[in-house]
């Protein structure tokens, strides 16, 4: 039931994002202009996952390799990506995050501040399906760890939604919405240590 669930609320995603449908496949070029010209991103985003959850949140972005994924409530989550580095916070649990390197994540692979994706062996597909461009892109020496599929839309490449299935081989779904692009973000709001100090008080 849950995963008809996950199915049905992609289908929904799905045939919202048709109004901005490519009438051909993005290149690999031009998908990597994209993230190169994208230096910030910010949006607000609505996540399933395939056990039925849903939550809600905001996502930043900052290149090279910061990201901040603030969920509301009621998870109140917080996951922030800096200096090689990605923690996640319990607001349930202890002060200190969980910890480990944002390498072994997918995220990695578009947080990168040059990226060309031509030639590139992190590539696991490119497809072009009912006015979509995909890009699924993986770590080849470890496949194991999962993937991130990027799905864009439009006249011009937009990233509209991503895909992520981990190691456990469980899929996350996240929509995108109301972003922005190249606008001004502080680093305090990725900062890992300020982040546990604050917690601590």
């Amino acid at each position: 039931m849950k995963l008809i669930r996950f199915v049905i609320n992609f289908l929904c995603i799905w045939l919202l994002g048709m109004n901005l449908a490519s009438a051909e496949k993005f290149s690999l070029t031009e998908l990597s202009n994209y993230f190169n010209k994208l230096d910030t991103f910010q949006a607000d985003f609505h996540q399933f996952s395939d056990d039925g959850s849903e939550a809600n949140g905001v996502i930043l972005i900052k290149k090279p390799g910061r990201l901040r994924i603030d969920y509301k409530e009621p998870e109140n989550l917080l996951i922030l990506g800096s200096g090689g580095q990605l923690a996640i916070f319990d607001p349930k649990g202890d002060p200190e995050p969980t910890s480990f390197p944002l390498s072994i994540t997918p995220f990695s692979l578009v947080l990168e501040n040059s990226i060309n994706f031509v030639g590139s062996s992190n590539i696991l597909s490119h497809d072009f399906n009912q006015g979509e461009t995909s890009l699924s892109l993986y770590d080849p020496k470890h496949p194991e760890r999962g993937y991130i599929k990027l799905i864009f839309s439009g006249k011009k490449p937009v990233l509209t939604r991503w895909i992520i299935q981990d190691e456990s081989g469980s899929a996350t779904l996240m929509s995108i919405e109301r972003y922005e692009e190249n606008i001004s973000l502080g680093e305090m709001q990725f900062n890992i240590q300020l982040e546990i100090e604050r917690r601590r008080n």
